[in-house]
């Protein structure tokens, strides 16, 4: 009970007036048209310059790029696949996953490595009983999450493909041969496969793919896991650390520097829910401004790659845009506020020129970020969808 209070009394007056109104059947337009007769918030949006003062003070940026040169250690690669695995506090979950990796029926070569990332129970136990394995590598280090754990498996690329799984999930024993059959077979940059969601009672959901030579990159899920990856591709980048949401990374980085994207229709990966993992308990943790630090460095990093601005990563923004927010949806009124005139100066320095072409959703995100109207976006966000 104390934790539903808990979100009553985060919700801002203008979301419950939103979501209140939609109940009662109001369409957009007319929640927009009367809730600006009855707001000031566009008349109190702080300056960019108090806006990141301000977020800065309760959640500071840590302004880490993901920019990082990786020596590859030839072309010619020892094994096929490498598979990264990360691992903290896992002893519950990860003999499961480390043996649905050992037990891929494959004709390919395969390389583990497994980062203990400063578990303190009994993971690094576990993970001792596979240390004799002749394509099993155990590393441990200190806690650096998610991000210098992934990172401290890209130190070393020593095969074809990479590929990240997490120590709660499994994978299907036909995903190296699935995925690289493909991959081999189209010279891909990226190869993804559908996807089950479960838990301990049973399989949640289930994602499906189309079977396709030439996909869209930017249509990918955002998960890093799921995929492999050539890994050419990591080349120059890495994962951001010290950020919450750092896996944000492959879309604005590392999708679309590829150029062959293929996809198959079989499910090759499984992905347990963690009540306890970060998307599960973020709503309501300062931390979560990290997924709007993150868009804003992430941005920075491509301009100094070169990699440019195109429509693609335009939708891909606005629909981030909107990601935010949800997130920051138990936050404080100002907390939005702030994020919404940070977000408007996003878009302003990236894609002043650019205009969405398809009406719906999105163009209407465009429309209240492009004209300053903080009510509109914000209506717009919790009742649009994209």
């Amino acid at each position: 009970m104390n934790k539903y209070l808990f979100k009553l009394t985060h919700i801002s007056l203008l979301q419950f007036s939103v979501v209140l109104l939609q109940k009662f059947s109001f369409n957009i337009k007319q929640i927009r048209t009367l809730l600006e007769t009855l707001s000031t918030q566009n008349r109190r949006l702080p300056s960019y310059e108090y806006a990141i003062q301000y977020l800065n003070k309760l959640n500071p940026d840590p302004q880490n790029s993901a920019i990082k040169k990786h020596i590859l250690q030839n072309n010619d690669y020892t094994y096929d696949l490498k598979i990264i695995v990360t691992a903290y506090n896992a002893e519950d979950t990860i003999e499961e996953c480390v043996d649905s990796i050992l037990n891929q029926k494959t004709r390919y070569s395969l390389i583990v490595e497994i980062i203990d990332d400063g578990s303190t129970d009994s993971t690094k136990q576990i993970l001792n009983n596979y240390t004799n394995r002749h394509n099993v590598i155990v590393t441990s280090q200190k806690n650096q999450g998610f991000s210098g754990a992934r990172n401290t498996g890209l130190k070393t690329i020593n095969a074809s493909y990479l590929c990240f799984v997490d120590s709660d999930d499994i994978l299907k024993d036909c995903f190296a041969e699935t995925l690289l059959d493909k991959a081999f077979a189209k010279k891909a940059d990226i190869v993804a496969g559908g996807y089950q969601e479960f838990n301990n009672s049973g399989v949640i959901s289930e994602f499906y793919y189309q079977d396709k030579n030439q996909f869209d990159p930017y249509e990918l899920s955002g998960y890093p896991w799921g995929k492999i990856y050539n890994s050419a591709l990591f080349t120059e980048v890495t994962f951001p650390v010290d950020y919450w949401f750092e896996d944000t990374m492959l879309i604005y980085l590392v999708y679309d520097q590829s150029h062959i994207v293929c996809t198959v229709k079989d499910i090759v990966y499984r992905y347990r829910r963690n009540p306890r993992g970060i998307t599960a308990i973020s709503a309501t943790k300062l931390k979560v401004i990290d997924s709007l630090w993150v868009t804003r460095q992430l941005l920075s990093d491509r301009q100094k790659l070169n990699l440019g601005f195109n429509e693609g990563i335009y939708k891909v923004t606005l629909q981030q845009m909107c990601t935010n927010f949800i997130r920051f949806r138990f936050l404080s009124g100002q907390v939005k506020r702030a994020t919404f005139v940070i977000q408007r100066q996003i878009i302003n320095d990236y894609f002043e020129n650019f205009r969405f072409k398809e009406n719906g959703y999105l163009k209407n995100i465009e429309k209240a970020i492009k004209s300053n109207n903080y009510l509109a976006f914000t209506v717009y966000v919790y009742t649009g969808k994209f």
